[in-house]
């Protein structure tokens, strides 16, 4: 017996529905690591400049923070 959850009228079974959350699941995971792999290389290229994008952002978030 085949137990099956309704998406707009169609019919998927359990295993199929699994099935594609793990290719989604799979797919994110790659592209997370190959996004994180390019933000490494950008931040190994432009140290100083990381440091200072840094520095400005948490000033700029503490400025309105301290608004409040």
């Amino acid at each position: 017996m085949e137990s099956r959850i309704e998406n707009g009228g169609r019919g998927q079974t359990t295993e199929k529905v699994a099935e594609n959350l793990k290719t989604m699941w799979q797919s994110a995971s790659q592209r997370a690591t190959e996004q994180a792999q390019a933000a490494d290389k950008i931040v190994r290229e432009h140290p100083y400049q990381t440091i200072g994008l840094a520095f400005g952002v948490g000033v700029l978030i503490g400025v309105l923070l301290r608004r409040r």
